[in-house]
């Protein structure tokens, strides 16, 4: 029996050590895979009150930032240069907590008339896009994430993010599951070197590239749909459903693997320009 009761007394001890190594996590910020499996689309969205960063209460609408026709609200400075860096991200994580984001379109992203009425709309996910017409509707709802680009002033590359050069339409290569123009064979070479760098310059001048296949990043053994867009920097992903656009940009880190995987890329990159803070609300 001793053999037994020192067993007992070893397990008893250990488990509240373990306990208090996962509260100390929780303290500290929980790891978002610990989250992930919880998240359920909301049924109902209300207006924003409180910062997405923060979490405070709004008291006034001075500080905010604008994406994709689309107001986000925060209560400082300094957390409007938070969510600037990482709009989707906290459009996303506003969405998963039920929170609408306000719509402050003047015109229809298809046709470029002025809105003369909000009666016809696309719902994708926490936004509200308007059209001038049931046609536009149509357009928007098969391909929502070409007319946000539109709104946001995105556009697909054109220029070689390593020379400047015209790109050169029989030499695209693959980076990271999405697809890189270049203008001549020697810039993959670079782009392969030093990924983060160029994918950075698109970003900053607002390029958005496509990915090379359609697989979904949550369940790589579907395909995504151009229903569910999601745009991190300047990387464009389509997922299966509202539900896994909101676990990938809730946690990329644990659906990245796979989807690397899917395609036969052997090494996953960092995702370091993708990770959600664990201040973003």
């Amino acid at each position: 029996m001793k053999p037994f009761s020192i067993l007992m007394t070893a397990v008893l001890l250990a488990v509240p050590a373990a306990a208090q190594h996962d509260n100390h996590d929780g303290e500290h910020g929980q790891d978002p895979a610990a989250k992930a499996q919880k998240i359920t689309v909301p049924t109902t969205l209300v207006p924003q009150t409180t910062c997405p960063i923060s979490g405070e209460d709004l008291e006034d609408k001075e500080n905010f930032i604008d994406y994709e026709g689309h107001r986000i609200y925060v209560c400082c400075k300094k957390c409007k240069k938070k969510a600037a860096m990482k709009p989707e991200q906290v459009a996303m994580k506003m969405f998963a907590a039920g929170i609408a984001l306000e719509n402050k379109q003047t015109t229809c992203p298809v046709s470029g008339e002025e809105l003369e009425d909000h009666v016809t709309f696309v719902k994708l996910y926490n936004k509200t896009i308007y059209t001038c017409c049931n046609k536009c509707k149509t357009k928007v709802a098969a391909n929502p994430a070409k007319y946000l680009d539109l709104m946001e002033g995105r556009t697909a590359q054109t220029k070689c993010a390593v020379r400047g050069g015209d790109l050169d339409p029989e030499a695209n290569f693959t980076v990271e599951g999405m697809t890189i123009g270049q203008c001549c064979p020697g810039c993959e070479k670079k782009w392969q070197a030093d990924p983060a760098t160029y994918f950075a310059k698109l970003k900053a001048d607002n390029v958005v590239v496509e990915p090379a296949t359609m697989i979904c990043p949550v369940m790589p053994g579907m395909n995504g749909n151009k229903k569910f867009p999601v745009t991190l920097g300047a990387k464009r992903y389509y997922l299966c459903s509202e539900k896994a656009a909101l676990m990938f940009v809730t946690n990329q880190e644990k659906y990245m693997p796979g989807w690397f995987a899917a395609q036969g890329i052997e090494v996953a990159p960092k995702l370091e320009e993708h990770k959600v803070d664990h201040d973003v609300q």
